[in-house]
């Protein structure tokens, strides 16, 4: 039972990050759908470097689709698909990573909560080898 539960927990927190991708950037009225995780606006570190804004909204689409692949995998690999039985750790690790590298690029105080849910991840995982 505790598995399952963990598995979709981990499903559901990859697909949150997709969730928040088709929303509107936050404090902003007139902000359109599809831009919470997009918005060249929405990252002032990548925004800095002077990037394009469609390469910063393109580089949030790729990092939220693998963060969301990512999770949904691992939940899958704890549910005991082959395949995925043996490298769920490993995902859980890449996929924790890539979720906390969206969240910086793309802070908001709201995401404080996905970014202690990746810590969490990564600090069980690593514990429990």
């Amino acid at each position: 039972m505790l598995k399952v539960a963990l598995a979709v927990f981990l499903i559901v927190h990859g697909l949150v990050h997709a969730i928040l991708a088709a929303a509107p950037s936050p404090n902003d009225p007139d902000a359109k759908p599809n831009s919470f995780f997009t918005a060249a606006d929405r990252s002032s570190l990548l925004s800095q470097l002077g990037l394009d804004a469609a390469v910063i909204r393109w580089a949030g689409i790729i990092l939220v689709a693998l963060t969301t692949l990512g999770f949904i995998l691992v939940g899958l690999g704890i549910l005991g698909v082959p395949g995925l039985s043996t490298v769920w750790r490993m995902l859980a690790v890449v996929s924790s990573c890539v979720s906390l590298l969206l969240l910086i690029l793309f802070w908001h105080r709201w995401l404080v909560v996905g970014v202690l849910i990746d810590i969490g991840i990564l600090i069980a995982i690593l514990w429990a080898k």
